[in-house]
This record gives structure tokens, sequence and C-alpha cells, in this order.
């Protein structure tokens, strides 16, 4: 009896008729009429172990009218003493009332079937407490079920060869118990097994929880044969069990119960009479409960908790009319989808969190846009105005040579306040997810010489020379402006950066389907610290010699958006004192003459 260890301790008062339905019922009730007439006697009787670890009389079959104990439940402590101390011949035992210790004759009279026979001295004579019992374990050695024989028809024992023989007769019979037992509770676990896949299913479409408790209901409702089924969660004002007319102190009663229930791992089932699995919900809250089953015309309320890891989140509410009732299996599959449901409400919390924060996050992007915008716009006039009026002085005649050079620097820093400006516009315009890309043939062979040809006074100030190697017929599509810019700010920058007698070199090349152009300079190089932020707006290198050069902090984050809004990708190669490759890689255009 090792393998039924697991059993747990027996309340103090157990559900009767809670194991199987029906058509089980039936089913095991035509085997215990085929065995007890092959066996010869008069009646056969079955009782199943329940997840509870109580034994229920299921099926019956012979001795007087009916089942007289139907749905009984019973310890298996008793069933234990008998096998333990009775005489074993294959799967039965039997051990004579004689045999038995007046406290066992007692509990014996007290489980089950006993027959009214007349006393007797006879050994040979089939008394009232003989008992001659199969015990039935599944492969890991676990009981399943125990199956008795009473009332030889001919009122003898029989000897030992005769036990041993009904044991050899009824070994099919007793193997199709078995099958029959296991087949009912593993359509029961199936059941509610495919209720819980269908809520993993319906999580793993991240809806919100709203949406999501639409989706499962009905699969709820279905897969607990119920005809009504509601999640309550305990931190949710919705008032879905007020919906259902529980009203606000069943409400209460019914949460505190589920908390507890959460914590031993029990379902709560309530009838009209009773309420099983929570001992304080039966003393102040059955007459209400009760009277609510009445309402709602209902036989069976079921309370699942719901929760997930430690913590327990709500209940599941189920009403069922009684057709089918409700049994231990269901209530160990419910716990199941207790979790399932606690464990993909929490998802869609975390979904609906991660969405709250998108929407907090676009909303915030697009106040910096509309700032970004809005400053940059009402600079653009003032600077303007600026740099028209130093321009005006600076041709004055007489003016003196002190006012020359503050003249210079305001030219200087209205010029620099200008191009701030355009990139703020810039980064505006094509940070906007909704401005949308030009799709246009652009060789960018050409593109890249008006860009040198830009640069090239630039270049000569500082004593750098540009060299480009550029392939023939190099088109990509997109927009000419933002690839020019593109191009331009890469140059920029590695003139920029160049040593005075320094070299820039440039390659553009169609590889395969893809436009591959590399900017190269030899100039100080950037850290490993500053390349992971060298395309974030606004960021300026720490080093002391690259902050020397004067810039926005947006050219190489105007780049990496351009790049971006044309499905490429840009790459940056360099090391500390060894000068920077950058590299961007374009989808190709088509050949030029099938453009």
């Amino acid at each position: 009896m090792d393998g039924d260890q697991w059993l747990t301790p027996l309340p103090q008062h157990v559900r009767n008729s809670s194991w199987g339905g029906p058509e089980a019922g039936a089913e095991l009730g035509r085997i215990c009429f085929d065995a007890r007439r092959r066996a010869g006697f008069k009646v056969a009787s079955l009782d199943v172990l329940r997840p509870d670890g109580f034994l229920e009389a299921v099926a019956f079959s012979g001795g007087p009218e009916g089942d007289p104990t139907a749905g009984g439940s019973f310890s298996l402590a008793l069933a234990r003493r008998v096998l333990r101390e009775g005489t074993a011949y294959g799967k039965f035992v039997f051990l004579r009332e004689e045999d038995m210790a007046p406290d066992l004759q007692e509990a014996v009279r007290g489980y089950g079937y006993v027959p009214e026979l007349p006393k007797t001295d006879d050994p040979w004579r089939w008394r009232s407490l003989d008992m001659l019992m199969a015990h039935l374990t599944d492969s890991t050695g676990r009981t399943r079920a125990l199956f008795h024989l009473d009332e030889p028809v001919d009122g003898i024992r029989p000897s030992p060869e005769g036990l041993a023989q009904i044991a050899d007769d009824l070994e099919l019979l007793l193997q199709a118990v078995i099958t029959a037992v296991d087949r009912e509770e593993l359509t029961r676990y199936a059941r509610l097994d495919d209720t819980a896949r269908e809520i993993v299913r319906a999580a793993s479409g991240r809806l919100g929880q709203s949406e999501f408790l639409e989706v499962v209901n009905p699969r709820l409702v279905a897969g607990f044969r119920a005809s009504g089924a509601v999640v309550h969660l305990y931190d949710d004002s919705t008032g879905e069990a007020e919906a259902a007319g529980l009203g606000v102190d069943l409400i209460s009663a019914l949460e505190a119960a589920t908390r507890r229930a959460w914590g031993s791992r029990t379902v709560i089932v309530v009838e009209p009479d009773h309420v099983w699995g929570d001992e304080e919900l039966h003393r102040h809250h059955r007459v209400a409960l009760g009277g609510y089953l009445g309402d709602v015309s209902a036989k069976e309320l079921i309370v699942v908790p719901i929760g997930a890891g430690h913590e327990a989140m709500g209940m599941l509410v189920i009403v069922r009319d009684g057709r089918d009732r409700w049994t231990e299996n269901e209530s160990l599959s419910a716990l199941g989808v207790g979790h399932d449901l606690g464990r993909a409400l929490l998802s869609t919390r975390a979904h609906e969190r991660e969405h709250q924060l998108i929407s907090e996050l676009q909303q915030l992007d697009d106040y910096r846009r509309q700032l970004i915008a809005t400053v940059a716009h009402e600079l653009k006039s003032p600077i303007g105005v600026i740099a028209g009026h130093v321009e005006l002085l600076d041709q004055l005649p007489g003016v003196p040579a002190s006012a020359s050079a503050s003249l210079q620097a305001l030219t200087l820093s209205a010029t620099r306040l200008d191009t701030v400006v355009r990139d703020l516009l810039l980064v505006g315009r094509i940070g906007n997810p909704e401005t949308p890309v030009g799709r246009v043939p652009v060789h960018l062979g050409d593109v890249l010489a008006t860009v040198i040809g830009d640069e090239a006074a630039r270049a000569a100030e500082h004593k750098v020379t540009i060299r480009s190697e550029v392939d023939d017929d190099v088109v990509v599509h997109g927009d000419p402006e933002e690839l020019r810019q593109m191009l331009a700010n890469l140059l920029s920058n590695a003139v920029k950066y160049s040593h005075r007698h320094g070299v820039v070199d440039l390659t553009l090349r169609r590889e395969v389907d893809q436009v591959v152009f590399r900017c190269s300079d030899h100039g100080p190089g950037v850290s490993r610290r500053d390349r992971s932020h060298l395309f974030d707006e606004f960021f300026r290198s720490l080093d002391p010699v690259a902050r020397q050069r004067l810039g926005t902090g947006l050219g190489l984050a105007i780049v990496a958006r351009i790049v971006g809004r044309h499905e490429g990708r840009v790459d940056v190669d360099s090391e500390l004192g060894g000068g920077s490759t950058f590299t961007v890689t374009l989808p190709a255009a088509k050949k030029s003459r099938e453009v």
C-alpha cells in the first residue's frame, strides 16, 4: 500500500457522490453484474478511490432492491486493515468474520453492504461480515478501486482452490474496471486541460484584461459544463461578481474563503444544504449561499481560487445546474485552471502596462518633437534678423576695428545657431513616423560628387585631402535630399575630425543587392565608451581632443535616422587614436537600364 502515501488527512465531513458521472457508474455496474454471475455470488460492488483519499461506492449489483450504499464515502484505513489481515488469492483477499478483532467487526458493519444472514457455527457457511475483496492498483501500485463479492449463491465459503479460481476467472474483468475508472477520470481531466490550453492560447494573443476575460468566459462555461462562470479579481472594481447577483457580503466572504483555499489548494463546492472545502464559510454563510442557488435555479456553486506563484488574485465562480455532479477529479483540474488563469491574467496586465508605457512614451516623444519644432521655428526668424543686421553693420563705413571683431563673432554665432536650428528642424521631420520617405531612383555617385564639391573649400582650409572611389551606376530608391544630407554629414564629420594634412577616403560600391558607402578618416578616433552613444541625439564626446571641434551633437543622429528610414544600417569601426570608418549599407535598386 506504499503507493497510497500521497493521500492527505481526511476532513471531518466528506462529500458523497463526487466521483464520476452516471455513464461511468452504469458501465461499472454492468461489470459487477457479470463478475458476480461468473463467480457464483449474489452481490458485487465497487468502491473507487477519489483524489481526496476517500473510497466511494459507485457500483452495486444484486442484493436488495437498489443500491443501499450508492455514493457513500468511506475511509481507506479500514480497507487497508482488511487487506493486511486477510489471506491473499491473486488480487483478492479473504478475511473470515471469526478472524476479525471486535473493533474491526464493528467497523465493517458500517462499511458498505452487510447482508442479513442467520448466525451459524458452521465453519463452511458464509457469514454476514465475511470480506472477499480485490485490491485494484495501477502500474505504480497506487490504489484505484476495491471490488467486493458477497453472499455465495450456495451459501458456502469457497475453498482456497475456489478462491484462487475466482481470482483467475475475474482477472480480465478486474482489469476492465481499472480501464473504465481511468477513462472516466482522464475524460474529465482532458476536458479541463483543453480549457487550460485555451486560456494560455488566449493569453498569448496579447489581449488586455477585459478582452481576455471576454474571450475565455465561453471556454470556461463549456469546459466546466456550467450554466454560468464569472472571474472576480480582488483588486478589480468592475463588479463582475456583483453582476452575477452574489451581493457585497457574499463576495467578501467568498474572497476570504478563496484566500484560505489558495493556501490549502482546495476548491469550494456549495450545495443547497452544505458548503464543502471551507468550514467557516459553511458555518456562517451556508443559508445565504443556499438561497443564492435557489434564486438562480442552480444545484452547485463552485468557487476556484485564482492566483500565480504565492499570490492569490481572485476567484472563478462557476454555477452548475446539477445534471452532471461536480467530482473530486474536476476539483484537481480546476485548481490547475485557476493557476493558468492567474498566470494569464498577470500576462495580460503586463501587456496592458506595456501598452500604457508605450502610449506615455509616444506622448512624451510627440511633446519633445513638438517642442523642438516650435523652438526651432521661433528661433529661425530672430536668427535671420540678427544675421541680416550684422551684415548691414559690417558694411557701414568707418566701423571701428574693435566693433568689426565683435561683428565677426556675432556672424559666427548666428551661423552656428542657424545650423542648430536647421538640424533641429530636420531631426523633427525625419523623426516623425508620419513623414513619408520619398521613393525615387537616386544615383548616389552623382549625389556624392555634389557633396564632395560642397565640402572642398572647407577641406582645403583644413589642409585635408578627399579621395574617392565610386562604382558606376550605383542607384538606390529613396529621398534625394535626405540621402544628400546623410552623405554630407558623414563627410563633414570626417573632415572636421581629421588632422591637418590628413586624408579622408570615400568608397561607394554596389555589392550584389546592396550599396555600401564607406567614409574613413585618420583623426583622433572614438573611445569604446563613446561608440555606443555616437548616434544619440545631442551626444558630445567626453574626449577633450574631440570636444575642441564645434558641433551640435545632431549630425550622426540625423545620419542614423535617415539610414533607418531607407531600410539600411550604419556601423562604425574606430579606436581611440586610430581614426574612424563609418559604413552605410542600403538596399540597391535595380540596374539603371531597369529603373
